[in-house]
């Protein structure tokens, strides 16, 4: 795209530095949607008349769509226990015959102005025939419930599994003890800052057709938009993604807005807009968790674990997101069994469909909800057996000469601080000191809890790579481009939403290239600047940028080192690159300074030299690991908790950034913190609306909330890359639950003995309080 025959509103976009919502083409048309009051419901009719209705340019439902567009796809394959493929319901751009789910969009209305165009969309008439719902998983799948595709029996996309079942069983039948619990991990709703939106405009010049929206992956968004659901050749459209105000994996995917705002573009002629209300994105965003877990754990009679055992129905939504089915299988199942030693483990997921809307990657995508049960099994067994929480995870926790270690789901762990990351998050906490404590919140009339929580954490996108990807390898993409001034434009294929990639990527390479961190800008977001780009997920970004800035860097030092050799008439062995300058005898030059000298004898517009797009492979994943210690205190008059203290250790190799690395822990905790302790989200049994469509009921975390917190980084066990990093950014949503609930369970053990296991997130006020108050009752 030629940047200097833009419009300026779309100069503003490319540039990075504003919000989806902050673009205003000229004469831009604006998008709404009208929506389903129902969770099930035939539409008998629709009376899209649009005289009268003021600025209504269109209003399209499913049956006036142009092009026949192709549902949007599920790209995860998942075979069944029995070798059959999973179902595979369709995700129709607007709804056709029936609604699914209470939000799904019914039909789209373009008028001149946002105001006209929310106006007229209130103003559609919509004859609907409520039907039977269900929004649970758990009843979902029982017999005659409602279904939610009549051609799909019992609601069930698929039954999956994996490890060994024969092998558990034996485990179970000999052991001395069978721990077993059902834990709910309960649903979110991701809830950025900014909601989702789009802005789509078809060149009248050149006919190139450009989306913006926000995204975790220009590239991916572009080939499921162009290639899957409008049959067009990808190069045929550009996707910018500016700055994005927060994601949490909900914008990884492809929506029926951002098609049908590109689509009305197309057929209209003129640049759309769409910006999702903040109901609309409690409606429409895919939520994230929803599962409920039968787990069983078996130990010998001196606490060693022999085996572990997970039956889980996961809530998957009306339809498949383009992930949907990833997140309760393959990326949560692999970490079951943490970094403890496990004689065998089994996992067994069946996927149930619901009347709600779809369920996919939410921050930590699986891995939490896998860590969830493993750390919360551990406390029960504790409880149970009335063993030491600490003692019994140090029992079974990897020791530094257990590495190399296979666990039982085949992961290869060959370095990590297990062991050292549980001591010192112990001496942190003042685990010893805790007894002492208890007793004087006791003396207060209040419950005091200290709990618990290892995680480990698989990063990289391997495992996504291995089912999506034609070879199985994930990559990523960078290019390198030097202006006339010797300045250093890097575009990578990587999206950040805030986590500041552009700061650790230009540190990066200021420090390998021995270059000013003032004369390099990082771009992200780009299509037409890069052939190719995986985009952002499973904290991998600064693993997989990192990968191919550097292989990117090393391509453009051979260039460079063959320029000199060719001009200097010397061979290239004699061209040194040390310590950031590029050197022959007595020639030293920096890279800048050759940058400039390369090009000054050619034209204007003539490619520089030194150029390169590499596409790197990432063929090792890393492996952030940690502790996490909380201690509560729960005023059983009102059943409030408050985190007196909160202590998080953590194994994240080599830390590029340390302030990003900190703020990534405290964020992913919040955020933790907040589904133990806050979020949520119901939907009305009778009809199957979501009761808690904004933040007046579903309640997120605030500053008041969040405890004093000592992020420790442990330094001292580098991963398998060049830079010997680990991934961050999703450990305190693998770690903040399981230990606030341990903390909890801890606290009301005191009062309820053993049936304070059956607490459950949210561990809200009012379910603490009917808890203890139940047992008064029984009393």
């Amino acid at each position: 795209m030629n940047y200097q025959g833009m419009p300026g509103w779309l100069r503003s976009a490319c540039s990075g530095r504003v919000f989806t919502e902050d673009v205003y083409p000229d004469g831009c048309l604006h998008a709404a949607f009208v929506r389903s009051p129902h969770a099930h419901a035939s539409i008998i009719d629709i009376h899209t008349r649009i005289e009268g209705m003021e600025g209504v340019v269109a209003v399209w439902t499913a049956a006036d769509l142009p092009g026949q567009p192709r549902p949007i796809p599920c790209i995860i394959p998942l075979k069944n226990r029995d070798g059959t493929a999973r179902a595979d319901p369709p995700r129709t751009l607007l709804a056709r015959g029936k609604v699914r789910h209470h939000g799904e969009a019914v039909a789209m209305v373009v008028a001149r102005t946002a105001r006209m165009a929310e106006a007229a969309a209130r103003r559609i008439d919509v004859v609907y025939e409520p039907l039977p719902q269900v929004t649970q998983a758990d009843l979902a799948l029982q017999p005659g419930a409602p279904r939610v595709w009549d051609d799909i029996p019992g609601n069930l996309c698929f039954d999956w599994e994996t490890g060994d079942e024969a092998a558990v069983e034996a485990a179970m039948r000999t052991a001395a003890s069978v721990v077993e619990a059902s834990i709910v991990n309960n649903r979110v709703v991701p809830s950025p800052l900014e909601t989702r939106s789009a802005v789509a405009w078809v060149d009248p010049d050149t006919g190139e057709r450009i989306l913006i929206t926000p995204s975790q992956g220009a590239h991916w968004t572009r080939d499921v938009i162009a290639r899957d659901v409008l049959g067009w050749d990808p190069a045929t459209l550009e996707v910018i993604t500016p700055r994005v105000g927060g994601s949490f994996g909900m914008k990884i995917f492809v929506y029926p807005e951002q098609v049908l705002v590109l689509l009305a573009a197309q057929h209209l002629g003129q640049a759309v807009k769409w910006v999702a209300s903040r109901t609309e994105a409690f409606l429409s965003d895919t939520h994230g968790r929803d599962h409920h877990t039968r787990v069983r754990l078996a130990l010998d009679a001196d606490g060693n674990f022999l085996a572990i055992r997970a039956d889980t129905d996961a809530n998957l939504g009306a339809s498949l997101s383009n992930y949907g089915p990833f997140n309760p299988t393959m990326c949560s199942s692999p970490v079951l069994p943490g970094a403890y030693r496990f004689g065998a483990m089994y996992s067994r997921v069946r996927g149930a469909l619901t009347h709600t809307v779809p369920l996919d990657s939410y921050r930590g995508a699986g891995r939490p909800e896998a860590n969830y049960v493993l750390e919360r099994i551990i406390d029960i067994a504790a409880l149970e057996l009335n063993l030491d929480r600490a003692a019994l995870r140090r029992r079974n926790l990897l020791r530094p000469a257990d590495l190399p270690y296979t666990t039982s789901t085949g992961v290869r762990l060959t370095g990590g601080l297990f062991a050292d990351n549980l001591e010192r998050a112990l001496e942190k906490i003042d685990y010893a000191g805790f007894p002492a404590r208890r007793d004087k919140s006791r003396a207060g009339n209040k419950l005091r809890g200290l709990g618990l929580a290892n995680y480990l954490e698989t990063n990289g996108g391997m495992a996504l790579a291995r089912v999506t990807q034609p070879d199985g390898v994930s990559r990523e993409s960078a290019r390198l481009c030097f202006r006339r001034d010797g300045r250093l434009r890097a575009d990578v294929g990587t999206q950040s939403s805030g986590q500041g990639h552009r700061t650790s990527y230009t540190k990066i390479l200021a420090d390998y290239l021995g270059y000013d961190a003032s004369a390099i800008t990082v771009h992200q977001g780009r299509t037409d600047r890069l052939a190719q780009g995986m985009g952002t997920g499973g904290s991998k970004s600064l693993l997989s940028g990192s990968t191919a800035l550097l292989q990117a860097a090393d391509a453009v030092i051979l260039k460079a080192r063959e320029w000199a050799a060719k001009v200097w008439g010397v061979p290239l062995e004699q061209v040194r690159w040390e310590a950031g300058r590029l050197s022959c005898g007595a020639r030293h030059f920096t890279l800048h300074e050759l940058a400039i000298l390369a090009v000054a004898d050619l034209p204007e517009g003539t490619p520089h030299p030194f150029e390169t797009e590499v596409c790197a492979a990432i063929t090792e994943g890393t492996f952030a690991n940690g502790c996490h210690a909380c201690e509560v205190e729960i005023d059983p008059d009102t059943g409030a908790v408050d985190i007196l203290n909160y202590v998080s250790v953590n194994d994240f190799g080599v830390i590029i950034s340390d302030d990003k690395v900190r703020n990534q822990v405290v964020g992913g905790s919040a955020q933790g913190i907040g589904q133990a302790l806050l979020e949520d989200c119901r939907f009305d049994p009778d009809d199957g609306r979501l009761m808690t469509a904004d933040f007046g009921r579903y309640h997120l975390p605030q500053v008041a909330d969040m405890p004093p917190m000592e992020v420790v980084l442990n330094q001292g066990s580098a991963g398998a890359n060049r830079l010997g990093i680990k991934g961050c950014g999703e450990s305190g949503a693998s770690a903040a639950p399981p230990a606030v609930m341990n903390a909890v369970q801890d606290a009301l053990s005191s009062a309820l003995g053993r049936q304070a296991s059956t607490i459950q997130m949210p561990a809200t006020p009012p379910a603490i309080w009917a808890l203890l108050h139940a047992k008064e009752s029984r009393a």
